[in-house]
């Protein structure tokens, strides 16, 4: 039981933490800058939309973490892309409300 938690944290984690740094940090700009350079622009689209990323990461991280089944691996996919997107909108709402200092009336 315990061990299936431990899984459980580590893919939400993981996969979140993965899909951010594939899509917006700035140790993988050279290699998103090189992919947009030589793939197609729908292709590319994967490399900077934190839902499609989430997807494809979750589909990798739900084998790894789960088995080879085809639910955990599906299910994996579509719980990442929900939970990374969710992660980006939570983050860009802390970082927005972080940079902008309201007047007293407005708060």
């Amino acid at each position: 039981m315990e061990e299936t938690i431990v899984n459980v944290i580590l893919f939400i984690f993981g996969t979140i933490g993965l899909t951010h740094i594939i899509v917006d940090s700035s140790i993988m700009q050279k290699p998103r800058d090189w992919l947009r350079a030589i793939l197609p622009a729908f292709v590319y689209k994967l490399f900077e939309c934190y839902q499609c990323a989430g997807t494809w990461i979750g589909f990798f991280c739900g084998w790894l973490c789960f088995g080879l089944g085809f639910k955990e691996i599906f299910l994996g996919g579509m719980a990442c892309s929900f939970l990374s997107y969710l992660a980006a909108a939570m983050l860009s709402y802390f970082e927005a409300n972080s940079s902008i200092e309201l007047p007293p009336e407005n708060k």
